[in-house]
């Protein structure tokens, strides 16, 4: 664990923010706003574009931790930023796909999360739209 954070390693890696939970399960309310906190004030202190979250230490979570998740979303939207999920395990992948997550609204054609396989898939994915950019 990096820094203030308890829950949280924050590293920045080829301009992105790369958020890795080290918690292996988020069972209950009271962690998932301790998790959500740390999430959203390592991505405001840091004034990221583009975050990256590691799940590669989580194993478990209920769909309050989604709460936590989506506390980044929103802290995103002022930067029109994007925030990239990687390293799920498949149980976690379908909470986030229970909840729609993963998937375009119908409303606005946007996505809560963008998701990749692995961290360089997803330090990839983000790079791709920057070159577009360019």
């Amino acid at each position: 664990m990096s820094g203030p954070y308890r829950h949280i390693g924050a590293q920045t890696t080829d301009g992105t923010l790369v958020l890795t939970i080290e918690v292996e399960q988020v069972k209950d309310f009271t962690l998932s706003e301790e998790l959500r906190y740390e999430l959203v004030h390592a991505v405001k202190s840091r004034e990221a574009k583009r975050i990256i979250l590691d799940l590669r230490n989580m194993t478990f979570m209920t769909s309050l931790a989604c709460v936590a998740f989506i506390g980044v979303r929103q802290a995103m939207k002022d930067v029109n930023g994007r925030v990239v999920i990687c390293n799920m395990t498949e149980f976690i992948h379908k909470v986030f796909s229970a909840k729609r997550l993963l998937v375009r609204s119908k409303n606005n054609g946007n996505v809560a999360f963008e998701s990749a396989a692995t961290l360089d898939d997803a330090l990839a994915l983000l790079a791709t739209d920057d070159k577009q950019e360019v």
